[in-house]
């Protein structure tokens, strides 16, 4: 590698970290906004992917604000282009989540939901360590004969 390979290897990667340092000082900034579940709560509804692939980003790593988006975070578990990163989310506030509003949003969530939702659901609950959700949603599916219906389908 050339020296002037090298010198603008290392300009690209200063520029880099540079860009790092500032997002990462606007990550904390909007952590201290009095609004932010609100714009967090527009950007996850947002039909613009950036919004929502940041604040995604943002609540895997200042999860404070999770437990209030769950229901949004939950939805999105079902749409396969945000099943892992809002599960990302979900995963780092579990332990600051009550389990029992975990177990409200997932039957919310599961109604209307067709069986390959119940399917995933149940996965997402099962990955984050919601057992009492995941309990009330196996229960909910087997009650309403979905899971059936899905294992007829595959078979039949």
């Amino acid at each position: 590698m050339s020296s002037e390979e090298q010198a603008l290897g290392a300009d690209t990667w200063r520029a880099l970290v540079a860009v790092e340092q500032e997002v990462a000082r606007r990550r904390a900034e909007v952590n201290q906004l009095p609004s932010r579940v609100d714009l967090l709560a527009e950007a996850l509804t947002s039909s613009s992917a950036w919004d929502r692939s940041v604040a995604l980003d943002f609540l895997r790593l200042f999860p404070d604000d999770v437990p209030a988006l769950l229901p949004l975070l939950v939805d999105l578990t079902l749409s396969a282009a945000w099943t892992q990163p809002a599960r990302e989310a979900i995963r780092a506030a579990r332990s600051g989540i009550d389990p029992s509003h975990f177990t409200r949003v997932a039957l919310e969530c599961l109604s209307g939901a067709d069986a390959e939702d119940q399917v995933t659901l149940a996965d997402v609950l099962a990955e984050v360590g919601a057992g009492e959700a995941l309990a009330a949603v196996i229960g909910e599916a087997a009650r309403s004969g979905d899971v059936d219906k899905k294992g007829e389908g595959a078979s039949g």
